[in-house]
């Protein structure tokens, strides 16, 4: 559908030919659905036709595609700073459409970072109203202490979230949240392996920053993700020999016994609470005196691990320790550090080094 056909359209309408108005506009929106002039052009048609139902659901189909237009310019604004345009939008889309579930998430997540847990709650709650079957708004009630915490974040949610998020990853990223992580973990892997690996496995690759980072140290770099759209980037960079689509368990426990001599894994473990399925599978796949370097948002007084509201998981140094021993593996190092930031605060952080033991 070209531009075209909507002029001849708009021309059929002000010519008073409504009916063949209205058959025009139909077939633009069946196919282009997110064509907001489009349906207020056939809504208006078929309001000259006398079909009054089916003008006011045209105009409410107008509204919903117009509201999820508005909320994504929002969401560019949010996750570049400026919260409170970003806010702005966000109402203006539940102003046109009062169940725009993006707009509803998102102001979850601002209110959420203003410590407003009522109206934070709000939000989500209405995201589950709006879609029952997404798991990301209870697990968000949860992460904000009002539900048990799970063990780790659902994969609907990490993959909805990251393949919504990856256009703008890199730079938000690096940008915006003056994000190091990769360069981090890859100067640690290169400090202890300077002579090089021939199989390395990035454990939620992402884009491939990391990968990027490593080139040219490992024969043979695979990367795993749960979002497709992130592996489509990180397939872009060129540095991977393989991509897998699967969650960290699942894409390890495919592959063979003692075949890697190092993994890392930055900033993805903060969606896990339990991490012990993840160390034993890779005792399983790292050979003897491989190893494995992953960073992780450090929990202060707490035993083990803990849901943060920001929907993370804060992982204790006492933990990773015993975690390691209990898996086979030696602890080279835990550091303190900072990462990222988030929302102008430094998030902190502790990046680690495990050892396979024989």
């Amino acid at each position: 559908m070209n531009s075209e056909t909507f002029f001849l359209a708009d021309r059929l309408l002000r010519e008073g030919d409504a009916r063949s108005a209205a058959n025009a506009f139909r077939d633009i929106v069946e196919a282009v659905p997110e064509h907001v002039a489009g349906w207020r052009k056939y809504a208006e048609a078929l309001e000259k036709l006398g079909n009054h139902d089916e003008a006011a659901s045209a105009t409410q189909k107008g509204n919903a595609v117009e509201a999820d237009h508005i909320t994504e310019v929002g969401s560019s604004l949010f996750f570049h700073g400026d919260e409170k345009r970003a806010k702005s939008f966000f109402t203006h889309a539940l102003a046109l459409d009062e169940d725009c579930l993006s707009a509803h998430w998102l102001l979850g997540e601002y209110y959420s970072n203003l410590d407003d847990k009522k109206t934070a709650l709000h939000h989500y709650r209405r995201c589950m109203e709006i879609a029952p079957d997404r798991q990301g708004p209870s697990f968000m009630i949860a992460a904000l202490g009002e539900e048990a915490s799970p063990d780790r974040a659902p994969d609907d949610y990490v993959s909805g979230f990251f393949n919504w998020y990856a256009e703008h990853f890199d730079s938000h990223l690096t940008d915006n949240l003056k994000y190091t992580g990769p360069q981090e973990v890859a100067r640690a892997l290169r400090q202890a392996r300077p002579d090089g690996l021939e199989h390395v496995i990035d454990l939620g690759c992402g884009t491939g920053l990391a990968g990027v980072a490593l080139e040219g140290l490992a024969a043979r770099l695979t990367g795993v993700d749960l979002s497709a759209a992130m592996l489509e980037r990180a397939k872009a960079t060129g540095v991977y020999q393989d991509l897998v689509e699967q969650d960290l368990v699942n894409a390890l426990s495919v592959q063979p016994a003692e075949s890697a001599e190092a993994a890392i894994s930055v900033d993805v473990l903060i969606y896990l609470g339990v991490l012990a399925p993840v160390f034993v599978e890779l005792a399983r796949v790292l050979a003897d005196n491989a190893i494995f370097i992953a960073t992780f948002e450090e929990g202060v007084d707490i035993e083990d691990w803990e849901l943060s509201s920001s929907g993370r998981y804060l992982h204790s140094e006492n933990y990773l320790r015993k975690l390691a021993a209990d898996s086979g593996f030696g602890v080279v190092s835990i550091s303190r550090t900072t990462l990222r930031e988030e929302y102008g605060v430094p998030v902190p952080s502790l990046i680690a080094t495990f050892e396979k033991r024989r």
